[in-house]
């Protein structure tokens, strides 16, 4: 059986911004004078984990209630920023098609929380039916968040494939090493904020990459 693994939030739908934005309106209403500019969310992107970010940016300024309280105003901006504002990446809805027609399992893996996992779901059902996923998964399923490959390890013996018949897509290089590092053949599509350069993982068409490999398989 083969498998199509979408990895992070962002190899779904690009919504980066509207993330940075809802931070900055969670510091605002905590009352802390932090300001992310894009620049440096853009650098703070290239390691996945929102919680992770807070954490390493307040240099133990706030204590870890503090840390999880922002994240959850976060976690509410995001929901009313990303309300009707939210669409499936370029090749995104061809790809899933494309699985749902060849009988190949679909996969959405990610070490976000659960909350944030399901306001994506919820603004994006109007384009993509998550019904039909095989498997979606959530930080509260493994002990490692992204880059450790558990989570892909998990899905790989949970959907009953192999890593050989499998590939995933990821948009930053540092969640690419979760899964090649589950010797699972990645692709990297990147977005609008991500640093690469010049990769060999890069995919600028999604759907032609996840084909090929398909067939050739």
């Amino acid at each position: 059986m083969k498998s199509l693994l979408f990895g992070s939030i962002g190899s779904l739908v690009e919504c980066s911004e509207i993330q940075r934005k809802a931070f900055n309106e969670a510091f605002k209403e905590f009352g802390v004078d932090w300001y992310w500019n894009v620049a440096n969310y853009i650098t703070m992107l290239q390691k996945p984990g929102g919680l992770n970010r807070l954490i390493k940016y307040s240099k133990n300024e706030l204590n870890s209630d503090d840390v999880k309280q922002i994240y959850l105003l976060k976690i509410k901006h995001f929901k009313l920023l990303s309300e009707n504002n939210l669409m499936p990446r370029d090749g995104v809805l061809e790809v899933i098609q494309y699985a749902l027609k060849h009988n190949i399992k679909i996969a959405f893996i990610t070490t976000t929380n659960k909350d944030t996992l399901d306001l994506v779901i919820n603004n994006l059902s109007n384009y993509i039916d998550f019904s039909k996923f095989d498997l979606i998964t959530h930080d509260e399923l493994v002990a490692n968040r992204k880059p450790d490959p558990e989570i892909y390890k998990f899905a790989l013996k949970n959907l009953g494939v192999t890593h050989s018949s499998s590939i995933a897509i990821e948009n930053t290089l540092e969640s690419c090493n979760s899964s090649i590092n589950a010797k699972i053949q990645t692709l990297l599509y990147p977005g609008e904020y991500t640093i690469y350069g010049e990769n060999y993982l890069i995919s600028r068409d999604i759907f032609k990459s996840v084909k090929s490999f398909f067939e050739k398989g």
